[in-house]
Parts: C-alpha cells; structure tokens; sequence
C-alpha cells in the first residue's frame, strides 16, 4: 500500500493510503455512516455488508440516534 503524510500547522494529521481498505491491520478500525433501513444496496456499503454483516442485528436494535461529527467535535440529533 502506498501512502503520503500532511500535517497541518496545528499537528492534525491526515494519512491518505490507496490500497484495499479492508486489508488493513485489524488495530485499525472502519466506520461506515449507512441509511435507517440498513439497506446498503450500493457503492462500498455492499462490501461492509458482505464482508461484516449483521444487518439484523442492527435493524433488531430499532435504533433512531443521528450522531454527527462536525469541527472535532459529536452531537446527536
């Protein structure tokens, strides 16, 4: 995998990695926003589907919690 460092002037740090997202180290750790009907019928929501699962799971927990990360900082809607 190919990467390249920026960092900006107040030390935040950006690591851009191209390669196969899912061949990470299992240290990392993967997030994917997904709609409430946990469809995932397109784009790489199809290969978080696939490779991890648990759509019922996460359809069973009835869940109706918004979390938004905006400046560094969460809030829930």
């Amino acid at each position: 995998m190919a990467s390249s460092l920026n960092e900006d002037p107040e030390g935040s740090r950006i690591t851009y990695v191209k390669g196969d997202l899912f061949a990470c180290p299992k240290t990392d750790s993967l997030a994917h926003c997904i709609s409430e009907d946990c469809r995932m019928g397109a784009g790489i929501a199809v290969l978080f589907k696939k490779k991890f699962g648990g759509v019922q799971e996460l359809l069973n927990q009835r869940l109706d919690v918004v979390l938004i990360v905006y400046n560094g900082k969460m809030y829930l809607q």
